[in-house]
């Protein structure tokens, strides 16, 4: 079983993880762990650096640590120092700085004399002056500067990247080389890219770079000839022809895989395939395509043997292979059951063998080989945030219980604001359709700034992916919320006792580059819960939510994301009263940033949230790199709580102005943010400072 602690789940890891990591880095000095060849001791290597302000310190010595290393080891290994001076210039010439020089000084100890505790090295730097490109690019008409600059792996210098892309020579040839590339796989193979011709003047800091591009023309496939052997092998399902694309290989790659494939769905694991291009003389940019090879012998299954499978039932392995003793071989089912054995996460590596049987070339063995993963671990979480404040928890997780492939998790949690404890089985291809399917029990504790919610119940879900980002979930839950209490003095806000039975239907579409950083891309979530007497509750009512963001990509490295959250929800007829756990509450550190905890929107007399039947919720936000893992942000908030569904609207709408700062750890942003209240209004604080992990949207 495997131990994961986990503290950065708050402001107290990131306490630790900054100490931590200033302690690394504000050492100058280097000591190895081992001896080195000689047998003696390492030796403490003391590094200094003269001359540097286009580079930090710190950023120098961890390039050069693996020489620091060797050179602890091996004082007398001068030759340590020469090649971290030569790594050095790399970095300098690869940050903008063409004409870097690094020099040193260093006395290495004799080979056959004592060695000091302490070994000094020096380097002196002439940085030279920072370069930056004006990159021009003549004779490009049918794409685009912006089309083509894409290509180019470049960056920009200064403290929040806002300065001009830095001159590195390695990359403005490797950018001449991507312009070929692409011209030749959109077809235009007479295109022609010179240069690129480089001016480097170093008294303005710059490098003119002229990249001069004849586009040429596109050169297309014109009819295309199949062998007869292949056409009578696939029949109808022969792929369409890929006549009038462009000439390039990523087309006749693309139609080769289309041919293959076919070929190993219909029983032929082995088709040799030949494609050849014929020039047309009587239409220079047009050329035949010639299709030869066989099919190869129609195989069908012989057996289905499973090894290397310590843990999980070797049944369990076999089912996701649709096919069996005597079935006819199709590619594609296998390659479909490699797929869905990855996507379970119980195996490191799988390879499915296909062995012809000795003496019957006609029938072949399917061998399914595996690497298990570790399918059991334990993580404590611990940390800080602005509501919750102290919290901590421990998590227990299964992936394969009693090798049967399917999962239990027990989740326990517990901060200043409550404690909870969540039982979940899961099984990740229920009935071998692709869905997962979880039953799952809870108990928890959370006090609001309004009230106290005390539940008891469970939830049974079936969720699965329909096609590209969207994934359905379908479910019933049921929960005894008893014990509850309410702090509002309105009678009809005392209605927090009752029982909860639903079903409820969701829709996510989630199109972003990265679940935890996305910079590009949008997702949205639509939900729908019937709470029903009908279903075993004491109330009668619906709650419809929509939540979309979406990333725009600006002038790099920023980007902006944009929200919108609406939320509504209606009693039915004779059921006028909506507990409080059930209605809309906003502030806080993912909604209306200038508030505190739900304190947007209705409120008592005595100035507690009483939360309310619809809301509506805004936002932009400006996120920009600062230094290293540390990104900055600026945002505008904006939402609004109405107490009846029937006055919806988009009136009386509070903000939020302010801007945060986010550590970027692997397991998500811890983020500090504060909002200001521009329009301040009695009872309303003037700013709020939330202390949280991931982001608000």
């Amino acid at each position: 079983m495997t131990a994961a602690g986990r503290f950065a789940r708050g402001a107290g890891a990131t306490l630790l993880v900054l100490w931590l990591a200033a302690c690394s880095v504000l050492d100058p000095t280097y000591t190895a762990a081992t001896p080195g060849p000689s047998g003696r001791a390492p030796v403490e290597v003391e590094v200094a650096f003269a001359g540097n302000s286009g580079i930090a310190g710190i950023d120098l010595r961890r390039r050069i640590e693996d020489y620091l290393f060797d050179l602890s080891r091996d004082p007398t290994r001068e030759s340590a120092v020469y090649d971290a001076a030569l790594e050095l210039e790399d970095l300098y010439r690869t940050d903008g700085y063409p004409i870097a020089k690094v020099d040193y000084d260093y006395v290495a100890p004799p080979e056959d004399g004592p060695w000091p505790a302490v070994q000094k090295v020096r380097f002196r730097i002439d940085e030279g002056p920072l370069v930056t490109v004006d990159m021009r690019l003549d004779g490009n008409r049918v794409y685009g500067r912006d089309r083509l600059l894409a290509l180019w792996a470049r960056k920009r210098h200064g403290t929040f990247s806002l300065g001009g892309y830095v001159f590195v020579e390695s990359q403005v040839r490797t950018f001449v080389e991507e312009l070929r590339s692409f011209y030749r796989s959109q077809g235009r193979l007479d295109a022609v890219v010179q240069g690129p011709a480089i001016e480097v003047d170093l008294e303005r800091a710059v490098a003119k770079v002229t990249i001069a591009v004849e586009e040429g023309n596109v050169h297309s496939i014109g009819a295309v000839d199949v062998a007869a052997a292949l056409r009578e092998a696939l029949g109808d399902d022969l792929p369409p022809p890929p006549v009038g694309r462009p000439q390039a290989q990523g087309e006749l790659q693309g139609y080769r895989t289309a041919l293959r494939n076919a070929l190993r769905q219909r029983g032929y694991p082995a088709p040799a395939l030949t494609l050849r291009l014929e020039p047309a003389a009587d239409a220079p940019l047009v050329a035949r395509l010639e299709v030869g090879g066989e099919p190869g012998r129609r195989m069908t299954i012989a057996n289905v043997t499973v090894a290397g499978n310590d843990r999980t039932m070797a049944g369990v392995i076999r089912g996701k292979l649709d096919l069996a003793e005597g079935d006819r071989y199709d590619g594609m089912r296998i390659d479909d059951a490699l797929t869905r054995l990855y996507r379970t996460g119980l195996f490191r590596k799988v390879d499915i063998r296909e062995t012809p049987v000795e003496g019957d070339p006609s029938r072949l063995d399917l061998g399914i080989q595996v690497e298990e993963n570790e399918s059991r671990s334990i993580e404590f979480l611990g940390g800080y945030g602005s509501y919750e404040q102290l919290r901590g928890g421990l998590r227990l997780e299964d992936r394969n219980v009693f090798g049967t492939g399917r999962g239990v998790v027990l989740d326990n949690r517990i901060s200043q604001k409550g404690n909870s404890n969540e039982l979940t089985l899961s099984d990740p291809d229920f009935l071998a359709t692709g869905a997962v399917l979880t039953i799952g029990g809870e108990r928890f504790l959370r006090e609001e700034p309004s009230f106290t919610d005390k539940a008891i119940g469970g939830t049974v879900a079936l969720a699965r992916p329909l096609f590209g980002g969207l994934t359905a979930r379908v479910g019933y839950t049921y929960r005894d919320r008893q014990d509850a209490r309410a702090f509002t003095v309105l009678p009809q806000d005392q209605l927090v006792e009752f029982t909860e039975g639903k079903v409820f239907v969701e829709l996510r579409n989630d199109r972003r580059d990265n679940l935890l950083f996305p910079k590009a891309g949008h997702t949205e979530l639509l939900s729908f819960e019937r709470i029903s007497p009908a279903f075993g509750a004491s109330v009668d009512l619906d709650r419809l939510a929509f939540r979309a963001a979406v990333h725009l990509g600006l002038l790099d490295p920023f980007h902006l994301v944009l929200r919108s959250e609406q939320s509504v929800l209606w009693p039915h007829e004779g059921s006028a009263l909506v507990p409080l756990q059930e209605r809309w509450f906003s502030g806080g550190e993912s909604s209306v940033r200038s508030f505190r905890e739900s304190r947007l929107g209705p409120q008592d007399v005595d100035g507690l949230p009483v939360g309310g039947e619809y809301r509506n919720v805004f936002g932009a936000e400006l996120r920009f790199p600062v230094w290293r893992t540390l990104e900055g942000a600026l945002f505008v908030d904006a939402g609004n709580v109405g107490a009846r569904v029937q006055d919806f609207s988009l009136d009386d709408m509070r903000y939020a102005i302010g801007a945060g700062i986010r550590l970027l750890l692997p397991i998500g942003p811890v983020r500090l943010d504060g909002g200001w209240n521009p329009d301040q209004r009695p009872g309303d604080d003037e700013w709020a400072v939330h202390l949280s992990v991931g982001y608000p949207f």
